[in-house]
């Protein structure tokens, strides 16, 4: 079994802005070149780049870390001038905003992927779902003579006043997951009802989607609303913490890939997309975040929960919904 690295030792090499990982390139290259814009942390990356170094040894592959935020904002400005060649690991919500400027997927074979992350227009293939969970510190809870929630709504009960962490959705996409989650669930009236009286029991709603699990492993908080691949990998490090998801099911969101508008008629471009959209897919999933994404290959890592149960997450990737829904969150 292959165990996951801790997301806070892959943060740290992607502070910074734009980290450039390249491989050994000259001027004859020039015509080989492949740009790769990736939000994904450093260590998944790496192993990418690693990857593709192996498969593609006489093409200049570039590969930059680009934060969400302004991977979309340079794509959406900059259009088919941009220097990628590929977008890797964009939020769904994001990559539906530049979908127009990405190529046409119709020639690559889009029925390997799990049917409910596919794009219905066809501008980019999902590269990884990540799930989120419930994530418990057992110590925590044991020192305070505690059990473990069992519900969402046991998450409102007085015994954990001050003990639940939950990413905001305002700055977290793990954050607005759960919101959109429980919306599709019991109706948006009930669901802000509910994280009113959830907000009495909250530590602290944080700014990144890392924050409630770190907040537990630093004994910050007993309970925290954060991303299974994450937990998971506090877990293989031998910190004492539980996974658990509600009826409801898990919150999930897609991340796609997809070339930027004008480069599918270059080889280098095509071989290197259609490596990432199969194999690396696989590897990722292999090494960092199992949840499904292809039809025929389902990864297995020490302590990550199989067959989870997900969350209806319709309408996660409309943009002017998710704008609606957080102009009503209050915290």
């Amino acid at each position: 079994m292959l165990h996951l690295m801790s997301r806070r030792s892959f943060l740290l090499a992607t502070v910074g802005g734009f980290a450039l990982l390249a491989l050994p390139g000259c001027e004859s290259f020039a015509g080989n070149a492949v740009v790769i814009y990736s939000c994904a942390e450093g260590v998944r990356n790496e192993s990418l780049l690693t990857a593709l170094r192996s498969r593609f040894p006489s093409y200049d592959i570039r590969l930059r870390y680009v934060p969400t935020g302004n991977c979309a904002a340079k794509l959406k400005m900059e259009g088919s001038r941009s220097e990628a060649d590929i977008v890797l690991d964009l939020e769904g919500g994001y990559i539906e905003q530049i979908s127009d400027q990405l190529e046409d997927l119709s020639g690559f074979d889009s029925s390997r992927y799990c049917s409910d992350l596919l794009d219905p227009d066809g501008r980019y293939f999902p590269f990884a779902r990540e799930s989120a969970c419930i994530a418990v510190s057992r110590e925590g809870l044991a020192r305070r003579g505690l059990d473990a929630p069992d519900s969402y709504e046991s998450l409102t009960d007085s015994k954990y006043r001050g003990l639940v962490c939950m990413p905001n959705p305002r700055s977290s996409g793990t954050g607005y997951n759960f919101l959109k989650s429980l919306v599709n669930a019991w109706g948006e009236d009930e669901a802000f009802a509910y994280f009113d009286r959830l907000a009495e029991n909250v530590y602290q709603f944080t700014s990144s989607g890392s924050g409630p699990v770190n907040a537990l492993v630093q004994g910050e908080a007993a309970i925290g609303l954060g991303m299974t691949f994450q937990a998971v990998s506090e877990i293989n490090q031998g910190v004492d913490l539980e996974v658990m998801f509600f009826e409801e099911g898990a919150p999930w969101a897609v991340y796609g890939m997809g070339m930027v508008a004008g480069r599918g008629d270059r080889p280098a471009v095509r071989d290197v997309f259609e490596w990432l959209s199969t194999e690396g897919v696989r590897i990722d999933n292999a090494l960092y975040v199992p949840d499904q994404v292809l039809v025929d290959y389902k990864a297995e890592i020490d302590h990550y929960p199989r067959d989870i149960r997900y969350a209806d997450m319709t309408g996660i990737t409309d943009p002017d919904e998710k704008k609606r829904l957080l102009e009503k969150w209050k915290y």
